[in-house]
């Protein structure tokens, strides 16, 4: 389905939109408009300045989306409550997801509009995933972490607990992106969270030590990769998607420099029984990968979704990533 063409400037009595984008203008919210507009949905964009957001509807407009701006102060209750208005859904690109998101998903809760975001932040993953209650009672779909990183490493160990058929006694996941574009976004929100250091489950308890300790190297793209324990989103994902009591997730160790172009995701799973099973995803851009996993996120709320708090693989499956991005996963080194 192609979108209507229609560009207008946000004021009082705005029509209703599919999607109100959150941080639109940023870099990863205009891929993430794109692929929205390729879905055929109308969007809101939102941010803090009004130029590059009518730039970006402009352009959006030329490929024949429909898309209006607003100028939105995200720490202003009030300012929040109108943009939320008439949205079908609302996805957060605004970050550090820690200390943006909860303002956000409080308007949403109280408009009763469902929310996505691309979280990558342990805390904001697991402070989204605490407001379960609060997301049923109000009728509210709430989904974070529907990017490359979490969503991937998601959608492995939930194919290798199915194929296992046991609860691991330990999952292991590890995701290397490849991008052609930093963001200073993503640069302060890993300036912001690295301060936690290495957090871990172990026997069910989180556990937190100096960063750097449990520092190794994992084989996986066919690249050896200097990696370390580290606070995202990962490690409750993967922990929730296999019931795991022991769970590390890995991030790229700041001072190596991979090269190559693909990103990569992978995931080991060790069963109570002591054996191991591994998969591998491989697909482009990280930033592309996460634009399309939130969209496809966005579009699958938007068709209906039940009320709660989620990850994108409980909600939707393990087939959401492959789906929206086209990536290619092995198990166990067998094309999947």
């Amino acid at each position: 389905m192609t979108a209507t063409s229609k560009f207008s400037s946000a004021g009082g009595g705005q029509a209703a939109s599919d999607v109100l984008l959150l941080g639109a203008a940023g870099n990863s919210g205009q891929l993430i408009a794109a692929e929205l507009a390729a879905r055929g949905l109308s969007m809101r964009l939102a941010g803090r300045r009004r130029g590059p957001l009518e730039d970006l509807a402009v352009a959006l407009a030329a490929t024949g989306a429909k898309a209006d701006v607003r100028a939105v102060d995200a720490g202003d209750r009030e300012s929040l409550a109108e943009a939320v208005a008439g949205a079908g859904v609302v996805l957060s690109t605004a970050g550090p997801f820690a200390r943006q998101a909860g303002p956000v998903i409080d308007a949403c809760l109280a408009a009763g509009v469902p929310y996505v975001d691309i979280a990558n932040e342990w805390a904001a993953v697991r402070g989204l995933l605490d407001r379960d209650e609060d997301a049923r009672a109000r009728g509210v779909a709430l989904v974070t972490g529907a990017g490359f990183g979490p969503a991937a490493t998601e959608a492995l160990v939930l194919r290798l607990v199915e194929r296992t058929g046991a609860v691991p006694a330990r999952v292991r996941v590890a995701a290397a992106a490849a991008v052609a574009r930093h963001s200073d976004g993503v640069r302060q929100t890993i300036q912001e969270s690295l301060p936690q250091g290495a957090l871990t489950y172990r026997d069910g308890q989180l556990v937190s030590e100096a960063l750097g300790s449990g520092a190794t190297v994992l084989t996986f793209g066919g690249a050896q990769r200097q990696l370390l324990p580290g606070p995202v989103g990962d490690l409750e994902t993967a922990r929730l998607a296999s019931g795991a009591a022991s769970v590390v997730a890995y991030i790229s160790n700041p001072a190596a420099h991979p090269g190559g172009t693909d990103s990569w995701t992978w995931a080991e799973v060790t069963g109570p029984d002591g054996r191991v099973a591994c998969a591998e995803l491989q697909t482009g851009d990280g930033v592309l990968a996460t634009a399309a996993i939130a969209a496809e996120t966005t579009a699958r709320v938007l068709a209906g979704a039940a009320p709660g708090a989620w990850t994108p693989g409980a909600l939707f499956g393990a087939g959401l990533v492959t789906d929206a991005t086209g990536a290619r996963v092995t198990m166990n080194g067998q094309p999947a």
